[in-house]
């Protein structure tokens, strides 16, 4: 009753087995609940329990071990145990002797194994099972429950048998009360009892310790404490899945942050929280997941200090990175000393509008999402969090509150800023906790300790952030200053992608017309035309006629050439930021546009000159052709000329309209000085004859005031004489603006493009991460299973067969997952001669359901089945599988009548290809790039891996027919000696 009813939930509970673990002077503490068993499993390191600890504390309700530990006066210490390792004395966190029973909230049934080192050595194993169902029954005496114990000798752990034989003694107590317990709860009882029969902790010791440099165990020379519960209660689930975008989990809420990892020191205690997905395992509380102190230097306001015996704040406020020295002193306490001791405090904060933060806006936008979920100001008494401080929704301060009812005099938001308050016991004894965790006891002390924060925050507020503020000028001068600055970048931004959308609407339309072979159809209907016009000609008798009619014709059909040639041509604007995406669009183009310009435009053009010269052969003289080519090249000429003229008025124009702009701006600032100017000396001399008295006092404030408005003024004119020196010299040098901001701008957008990608990706490669570190722990039992059924095999045919297609596709497996990690060590694979029959084999064994399921059928030609080739079978497999797997779907979703995939092969390699929609010649190589994909819900990793396995192979894998109207067909080739 006492440890469900004082404690409000499962990750509250987990909190104060993270102190027990503390007070033992545990180093790590780790969690792994295993989410389809309902297990869960708490391990430390601390120096752990004997026997008659467990019997005598942990089995006993509110003992005196705890009281008054931190309360050893001067002379009176008595040297305490804190295990082999000796780490530095820590204040005891637990005094009242029920936090421990916070565990029956988790689960009903425990099984607890602890095994306690101790000056003289390591101590026996000790283990009990308590079903903490029992204790709920109505009407059954305490006494008359019996909890089982046993001790196992050395560094040994119990199997599952030994647990089975303490179940059957829990049991047996159970029946022995089935008088006295209601039918159903009688029922419940025993089948919570069960479920815990799977439980071997031998096993789920090597389980968890499997390749770990540092195992957590209590087998051989291990010691500490570990909890198996089990069935975890439903709300777990809800506590961990129940964030949101932008807000924290409740376990996360509660368990992040258990030691301040925001000083620069390293944790009292490591704390692991890991969540066994049935796909994989994700750690949730680990040191990466909170604030961490480097990031104090990445927020725009920051300050620390200490507040002392008489609640006066003395430290550094950081505004924009500009360090001031503060004092703030307690005048609510009207000069008597707080009853709350003294404190420190850390505190940084960003700025919530981008227009006014100096961060990068990639680390702006980073921070912002961080801070959603986890900001606050956390609370932490020696180092170990106090709970609920610090929750994204307990604004403790009333911070919201305050700044609702007055934004300027309450600059701070409570979610935008992050950091922690010190307390410890011996200064802050009176600030004491209330039994449910729900934070400190509202007595005299704490409201002092909350009248001192709210003071500060105030006047900080006040004296920085106010407009008014004494020394509020630095603040709102960076913020106008970032908010203009912003202002030009986003107008810069949106004029380059304006530009940057014109010029992508013309890719897209040339890409279009190149897909729908429109270049080809235009050529042939061209030719065909001049060739229908030149046989109409050739029956004019008059030379005069002849050559009149004729050119019309040429003037004509070069005007369609010149039309269909700058349909083609697409520019790129000079000084504009492609982008990652753009410029492979633009690589494209100009590739494709090359093969245009070959195949169509320039063959058109000989065409053309030759049947206008066939039309004239043998009837006009060269001096007549000579003049119609100079008429031609002269109307060419007057075309060019006219359309630069054009440009070159308009680029008067803006020049002109700019020289009046300027000049009408620096007349306005100038007459805005003067009348700023003279109405301060009409001032100083009104003040001045009213009260001669503060005459020198009246002098200095306007000369001040000259002073900054000389200075503003010279800075706004400094700046615009310097940009006329650099347009100036630039124009002199051919050089635009336009080419500065765009290496700038491309720099800017490259880094945004790469933060994207890697933010997409991150979790991704953490997955990945963890599946592959999961993958060697099952690595290494496939390998000893493989080498034993090798000998089977051997001897058995049929069964060679299956050990040779399992050997393959774990093999296929691990290569997959150590191209993702460059530094991991291969499986050793030999080299093996492979033919296409049995990568035939294989391909339908492994599609054989989704083939049928799609009604598509794989077609081999003899040339595929023939071919062979010596590689690492695993790597050329893995390539197969995955452009096969596109293939089903792309067929499947695109075909238009058959559903086939054929597998052939040329003197190269292989070839694999199918009836599903054509690929675009522009993504011909963007199909093997990392994260690019066309397939809805894809993660563009597929072909990429493909390619790169392969290449460390020795082989190619490449499109070599593209085009929307061509099936696309894919080769999988040796390299040659050059790697090519």
């Amino acid at each position: 009753m006492l440890g469900r009813q004082q404690i409000a939930g499962i990750p509250t509970a987990i909190h104060e087995l993270f102190k027990n673990a503390h007070d033992a002077y545990a180093e790590r503490v780790e969690v792994d609940f295993f989410r389809r068993t309902r297990v869960l499993v708490l391990r430390d390191d601390g120096y752990g329990m004997t026997r008659e600890d467990l019997e005598n504390r942990w089995l006993t309700l509110g003992t005196e071990s705890r009281v008054n530990a931190n309360r050893v006066k001067p002379g009176e210490e008595v040297e305490e145990w804190r295990g082999p390792k000796k780490p530095e004395k820590r204040v005891i966190m637990g005094e009242k002797g029920i936090g421990r029973l916070a565990i029956a909230v988790i689960a009903p049934i425990t099984l607890l194994m602890t095994r306690a080192s101790r000056p003289d050595g390591l101590r026996n194993l000790v283990v009990t099972l308590v079903h903490w169902g029992l204790f709920e029954q109505p009407g059954i005496d305490i006494s008359a429950i019996d909890i089982p114990i046993k001790e196992f000798p050395g560094g040994t752990l119990p199997t599952k048998k030994d647990i089975g034989d303490l179940i059957y003694q829990v049991s047996e107590n159970i029946q022995s009360l089935k008088h006295d317990i209601n039918p159903e709860a009688y029922q419940k009882l025993l089948s919570e009892l069960q479920q815990a029969e799977v439980i071997g902790p031998d096993k789920l010791d090597a389980t968890l310790n499997l390749n770990r440099e540092n195992p957590l165990t209590l087998s051989g020379n291990g010691y500490g404490t570990h909890f198996i519960v089990l069935p975890v209660a439903p709300e777990l689930d809800d506590d961990i899945d129940g964030g949101a975008d932008k807000e924290s989990s409740k376990l996360e809420r509660n368990l992040l942050g258990f030691s301040n990892t925001m000083t620069g020191d390293l944790p009292i205690i490591k704390t692991e929280f890991r969540d066994h997905h049935l796909a994989e395992i994700e750690s949730l509380i680990g040191p990466s997941n909170f604030f961490t102190s480097d990031e104090f230097e990445k927020v725009d306001q920051y300050f620390e200090g200490e507040f002392d015996l008489e609640g006066q704040f003395k430290g550094t406020v950081s505004v924009y990175g500009k360090k001031h020295s503060f004092i703030c002193n307690w005048v609510e306490g009207r000069g008597r000393a707080p009853r709350c001791g003294p404190f420190s405090i850390r505190y940084g904060y960003v700025q919530g509008d981008k227009k006014e933060t100096s961060l990068e806006m990639p680390e702006w936008q980073r921070m912002t999402a961080k801070l959603d979920r986890l900001g606050g100001l956390y609370v932490y008494r020696n180092g170990v969090r106090v709970l609920p401080y610090g929750h994204s929704d307990y604004d403790y301060l009333d911070i919201e509150k305050r700044r609702t009812k007055s934004a300027q005099d309450w600059f701070f938001s409570y979610r935008r800023g992050f950091g922690y308050i010190s307390i410890s016991h011996e200064d802050n004894a009176t600030l004491t906790e209330k039994a449910g965790r729900e934070g400190f006891r509202e007595n005299q002390a704490y409201r002092d300790f909350r009248s001192i924060l709210i003071n500060l925050f105030q006047q900080l507020a006040l004296e920085f952030f106010r407009p008014t503020g004494s020394q509020g000028e630095l603040f709102w001068e960076n913020k106008v200053r970032l908010a203009a600055q912003y202002k030009v970048l986003e107008k810069q931004s949106k004029k380059a992608e304006g530009r940057r959308k014109d010029f992508r609407a013309e890719l897209t339309i040339f890409f279009k017309a190149y897909e729908e072979n429109y270049f080809e159809h235009e050529v042939s209907r061209i030719q065909n035309e001049l060739k229908s016009e030149v046989d109409r000609l050739s029956s004019e008798e008059s030379i005069g006629e002849l050559a009149a009619k004729l050119r019309v014709v040429e003037v004509d059909v070069r005007k369609k050439y010149r039309a269909l040639f700058n349909k083609a041509v697409v520019t790129c604007p000079r000084g504009l930021a492609l982008g990652k995406v753009l410029e492979r669009d633009w690589s494209a183009y100009e590739r494709m546009f090359l093969e245009i310009k070959d195949t169509a435009l320039d063959p058109l053009l000989i065409n053309i000159d030759e049947q206008l010269t066939s039309a004239t052969e043998g009837r006009l003289a060269d001096a007549q052709r000579r003049e119609i080519a100079i008429q031609n090249i002269e109307r060419e000429r007057d075309s060019a000329m006219k359309s630069l003229m054009g440009l070159r008025r308009e680029a008067y124009n803006a020049s002109d309209a700019m020289q009046q702009s300027f000049k009408s701006v620096l007349q306005e600032q100038f007459s805005e000085l003067r009348v700023g100017v003279e109405s301060l000396v009409v001032e100083f001399v009104k003040k001045s004859a009213e009260k001669p008295e503060n005459l020198d006092t009246y002098r200095r404030d306007v000369e001040g005031k000259i002073i900054e408005l000389r200075q503003q003024e010279m800075e706004l004119f400094d700046s615009f004489r310097r940009q006329m020196v650099e347009l100036s010299d630039g124009i002199n040098d051919r050089e635009t603006l336009d080419d500065r901001f765009a290496a700038l701008e491309n720099r800017n957008q490259l880094l945004e493009e790469q933060l994207d990608f890697y933010s997409d990706f991150a979790q991704m490669g953490m997955s990945v991460g963890i599946l592959q570190h999961e993958f060697e722990r099952a690595a290494k039992g496939i390998r000893v299973a493989m080498a034993n059924l090798k000998p089977w095999a051997a001897s058995n045919p049929p069964l060679a067969v299956i050990y040779s297609s399992l050997r393959d596709h774990i093999e296929h497996l691990d290569g997959y997952l150590k191209v993702l990690d460059p530094l991991g060590r291969r499986m050793h694979r030999a080299t093996v001669q492979l033919s296409g029959d049995e990568i035939l084999t294989v391909l339908r064994r492994v599609f054989s359901e989704y083939l049928l399921d799609a009604n598509i059928d794989i077609v081999p030609t003899p040339e595929f089945r023939d071919k062979t080739v010596q590689c690492k079978s695993s790597a050329l497999l893995g390539a197969f599988i995955n452009i096969v797997d596109n293939a089903i779907y792309w067929v499947s979703t695109g075909a238009e009548s058959r559903r086939e995939i054929f597998l052939d092969a040329d003197e190269r390699g292989f070839l694999i290809s199918n009836t599903g929609p054509g690929i675009e010649e522009r993504i011909r190589d963007l199909i093997f790039e990392f994260g690019e994909t066309k397939k809805p819900g894809g993660r563009g990793m597929g072909l990429a891996i493909s390619r790169e396995t392969l290449r460390r192979e020795g082989f190619e894998v490449e499109l070599i027919s593209a085009g929307l109207d061509f099936r696309p067909v894919f080769r999988i080739r040796p390299m040659d000696e050059q790697g090519e």
